[in-house]
């Protein structure tokens, strides 16, 4: 950290609105070793995030590694100007921060989507059964509702909504195991273009009521096309092999990382 109760924000996600007037003050929401989410008055969820968590969606990096001892859920956060946002324990300082783009631009090729499901597919044979990939071994309903999702991303008939019913929500934790399946899903139908996208997104919102806060925001953003730094490398391709960045992806979380590639990976093989 820099010092005493300054922390220095890193990397900002430069979907964040201005900051003032538009949001006088921020809530603590929850918190946790590597995350801080916070609220805005509008409901809206950030993030503050530890030195070694990828940007996220309306994220900020900061230089911190143990975020717990700054911040009580509860507490709001104001802005001293705007450049310094300040609760009772700690300062966040925002003027140095590099914003970063959290936004997917498709740029997904045929060729590419068969090669991630197969290396995705090869990755998941040397990893044991957890999250979604689990409970698609014996969750009845479950199993139903991929069949028909895998039915629907083929030909676009049958009852979307009632597919995405049976993963909405599903799971436990802060992001359930079906929450962060259909943002992998979401990822597939974004970046590579598919027609299904629009009517994908139309059937989920709706929905979002039906998870917890932090999954509403997560699938919000997905939505509006904005996804964290390991997905968004995944989709793009670059600096890192496919497999390096399957395994990025499969770290995030006990089992969200796990979750996300099951849901690319269910969209991929059913539309490659």
């Amino acid at each position: 950290m820099t010092s005493g109760r300054d922390i220095a924000a890193i990397q900002l996600c430069d979907a964040l609105p201005p900051w003032r007037p538009i949001v006088p003050w921020l809530r603590v929401h929850s918190i946790f070793q590597r995350a801080c989410n916070v609220q805005t008055p509008q409901g809206r969820l950030w993030v503050v995030q530890a030195s070694d968590m990828p940007l996220a969606p309306a994220g900020m990096m900061t230089d911190c590694v143990d975020l717990r001892p700054f911040f009580t859920v509860g507490e709001r956060l104001r802005w001293r100007d705007e450049t310094c946002l300040y609760g009772t324990k700690a300062r966040i300082e925002l003027g140095s921060a590099m914003p970063v783009s959290t936004r997917l631009i498709p740029c997904g090729e045929a060729q590419m989507l068969a090669r991630l499901a197969a290396q995705i597919a090869a990755f998941f044979s040397h990893q044991p059964e957890k999250g979604i990939r689990l409970a698609l071994r014996t969750d009845a309903t479950l199993i139903r509702a991929q069949t028909s999702l895998v039915h629907w991303l083929r030909t676009g008939e049958g009852d979307l909504n009632e597919c995405l019913m049976g993963f909405i929500g599903r799971g436990e934790g802060l992001t359930p195991a079906g929450d962060d399946f259909l943002l992998g899903v979401s990822l597939i139908l974004h970046n590579w273009r598919f027609a299904h996208a629009a009517a994908f997104n139309a059937a989920l919102l709706p929905l979002l009521d039906r998870t917890t806060d932090i999954s509403r925001a997560m699938l919000e953003q997905g939505c509006n096309h904005h996804y964290s730094a390991q997905l968004l490398a995944l989709a793009r391709g670059e600096n890192e092999t496919g497999p390096q960045a399957i395994a990025r992806v499969a770290d995030y979380g006990h089992s969200s990382g796990h979750d996300m590639l099951a849901g690319i990976l269910t969209a991929a093989h059913a539309l490659a």
